[in-house]
Parts: structure tokens; C-alpha cells; sequence
């Protein structure tokens, strides 16, 4: 599990933009970011499992990595 939580890490990481990294359950993990009033969630399950939420207001969407990274790259 640990690599893909360390690949959303370095996603933001790459990006200079600041993140949370929690532990909501014994084997899982949360990202969270925020960029341009989006926030953007990175789950990882005890499974391995990624999944993606971004937040803009009071709406939420589920995307994958790419449609996060075409986001942040909106941003720029």
C-alpha cells in the first residue's frame, strides 16, 4: 500500500502544493489537498484500492489520477 499513498504524495509534492496525510482507519490512508477551491481526496484501502474525490463547493465527483492531474494542471 505504501507506494501508492507515497505516488499521491509526490503528485502534490511535485506540484508545491501542501497536503494532509491521515490514518482514518488501521490500514487505511487519506490525502487530502486543495488547489484552485478544489479539495482533492486520495484514498488508499487495506486492499490497495485508489480512489479519487474532488470537491468544488458542496458537489463532490469521483475521477482517477488523470483526471486529477489534468485539474491541478488547469490551475496553472
Amino acid at each position: 500500500m505504501a507506494s501508492k499513498v507515497f505516488k499521491g504524495m509526490q503528485v502534490f509534492e511535485a506540484r508545491r502544493s501542501s497536503f494532509i496525510h491521515r490514518k482514518p482507519a488501521p490500514l487505511d490512508r487519506l490525502i487530502t489537498a486543495r488547489s484552485g477551491g478544489r479539495r482533492i481526496e486520495i484514498g488508499v484501502d487495506e486492499n490497495d484500492v485508489v480512489s479519487v474525490c474532488v470537491f468544488r463547493g458542496d458537489d463532490s465527483t469521483e475521477l482517477g489520477m488523470d483526471d486529477v492531474l489534468r485539474a491541478l494542471e488547469e490551475d496553472e
